[in-house]
């Protein structure tokens, strides 16, 4: 595949790259932020500096006690943002590559292979970074606070863990940040035909994992966070000195404080992985509806990897297979009637063969070779295209379909592949509209410096065989029998008798009053026709 250049040289091509770093690094922060505001209002700090000895209450009190809450998180946050960044930069070089990759060449390679992996697992890849971080950092940071006697076992337990599980959720948030970040911004600029479930070497998060982690982190962590302060609380009150109120009192509150922060938690998780559903699925809506009004050049744009990118991509190749079938269509409508062209592409109509009561019109150009021999090559075909096309548009008139432009004749069937009863008055009626159109077109061609042409057109009617005739990887639709041969016969016998239509008796029955009405007719002798035993009576119109 090749891809035009979408950036510019140097720095420009990091700059969607930039979004990246602020997504884990804000992801981060709020992280932290929130840990220091539960540990605030957790019960157990609490309590633990009421009975502290010398404890002052008042403005002093709480700057020393928002000074020691806050100092080792924002050391921590400050570690773990350096560890993160450092980190990302390594991720990211794959992406920076390939980025550079478009805009210098644009052209496929392996580095931009590697780069469409790596974006498409960046995500993921950060959940487990994230994590460890989470648990390292807190883990470290408590434990250092236990060691040195200022929180208890208990307390330095429940800090850590509850630390790690807000952790869980901030990796959420930054993964599915992370991924409608790069849906939105590197995606399209990597896969411009989507096809992302083709990338080997790539992880894929289902839309029943987005519900279920959904569910686990918005719904489960906050139950978990709540039932572990809880049970660290349980034995407090016995060995400290206050009362049941003020007990109760700070334990509301902590929970109060984490309803709203996980209210707001939860619901940036959820428009997160929402949109990561919704979009998609709203996207292959108005690919269908713009479909369903004819618009066929309309696509999904196909930014994941998931079920519903696969059902993306089915549905650009559906809208792909319904655009080629209509330039089929039109293409089938410039040589039949738009009623024959429907119904063979309903498949209504057998293409495998059957017999079928037709009528076969075969017209030929009188002396054309010589034309060909005096007349520059590009003016003949431009006769010959203005001939075939207005007497195309005659047999289309008249239900008939084009079977084949043979050098200078044209070979036309009535009566198939739509059945029509009165398949033998539309084809005389066309061979007269034919007639009357040479007319026309010869004194268009006088007016342009050009010869006159004359033709000569048979009709027959009776049975043949239609079908799907060729070669496996090149099929025709063609009818086959004596009826053709017959046809034909009788065209090349124009050349003799001076008519310009000859038909057979077959087809004059057919005829009713109001056509034979319309023009005078010769009934001719018995005539020998080549390769048949017996003659054929036939008329003549001159």
């Amino acid at each position: 595949m090749h891809m035009k250049p979408i950036f510019g040289r140097g720095h420009q091509t990091t700059r969607p790259l930039a979004g990246i770093y602020a997504i884990a690094l804000v992801s981060t922060a709020i992280g932290v932020a929130v840990i220091i505001l539960l540990n605030m209002f957790t019960p157990i700090e609490y309590i633990r500096s009421l009975l502290a000895p010398g404890a002052v209450k008042g403005l002093i009190y709480w700057m020393d006690l928002i000074l020691r809450r806050i100092l080792g998180l924002l050391i921590m946050s400050i570690i773990g943002g350096v560890i993160l960044a450092m980190v990302l930069r390594h991720l990211l070089k794959p992406i920076a590559v390939g980025l550079s990759e478009l805009a210098n060449t644009g052209t496929d390679s392996r580095r931009l292979i590697k780069a469409r992996q790596r974006l498409i697992n960046l995500p993921l890849m950060m959940i487990p970074v994230n994590i460890v971080l989470w648990i390292l950092l807190p883990g470290a940071l408590f434990l250092t606070a236990r060691l040195t006697g200022r929180i208890e076992s208990p307390a330095a337990w429940t800090l850590g863990i509850r630390s790690t599980m807000l952790g869980f959720i901030s990796s959420a948030i930054m993964s599915f940040w992370m991924e409608a970040y790069s849906r939105r911004r590197l995606i399209p600029l990597f896969f411009p035909n989507g096809r992302l479930t083709e990338v080997p070497g790539t992880a894929t998060i289902s839309i029943s994992r987005r519900i279920r982690v959904f569910f686990r982190l918005g719904s489960l962590t906050p139950l978990a966070i709540l039932v572990l302060t809880l049970l660290t609380l349980q034995g407090q009150p016995a060995q400290m000195d206050m009362t049941a109120r003020e007990y109760g009192h700070g334990v509301i509150v902590f929970s109060i404080v984490l309803f709203a922060v996980f209210f707001l938690g939860a619901g940036a998780l959820n428009r997160l992985i929402s949109r990561s559903i919704a979009d998609p699925v709203n996207a292959l809506v108005a690919a269908v509806n713009a479909v369903k009004s004819a618009d066929y050049d309309t696509r999904v744009t196909v930014v994941g990897n998931d079920e519903i990118a696969r059902l993306g991509d089915a549905v650009n190749e559906m809208i792909h297979g319904l655009s080629e079938r209509e330039m089929l269509r039109d293409a089938f409508g410039r040589y039949v009637a738009p009623e024959v062209r429907d119904e063979i592409l309903s498949g209504r109509t057998p293409l495998d063969g059957e017999l079928r009561h037709v009528t076969v019109l075969f017209a030929d150009i009188r002396d054309f070779t010589p034309l060909t021999e005096t007349r520059d090559p590009k003016q003949v075909v431009r006769i010959l295209n203005r001939y075939f096309a207005a007497m195309a548009a005659v047999i289309q008139q008249h239900n008939g379909l084009v079977l084949q432009f043979l050098g200078d004749e044209i070979y036309a069937v009535f009566g198939a592949p739509v059945r029509r009863p009165d398949h033998p008055q539309q084809a005389f009626k066309a061979a007269l509209a034919m007639q009357k159109e040479r007319v026309a077109l010869n004194r268009c061609f006088l007016d342009a410096g050009l010869p006159e042409l004359r033709h000569g057109i048979g009709l027959h009617t009776g049975d043949a065989l239609v079908a799907n005739i060729g070669s496996p990887d090149r099929l025709s639709y063609l009818l086959v029998g004596d009826t053709v041969n017959l046809a034909s016969r009788l065209q090349s016998l124009t050349k003799k008798t001076g008519f310009e239509i000859m038909l057979s008796e077959h087809t004059y029955r057919h005829l009713g009053r109001k056509e034979k009405d319309l023009v005078s007719m010769e009934r001719l002798p018995a005539v020998a026709i080549k390769g048949k035993r017996r003659s054929t009576d036939c008329y003549g119109i001159r």
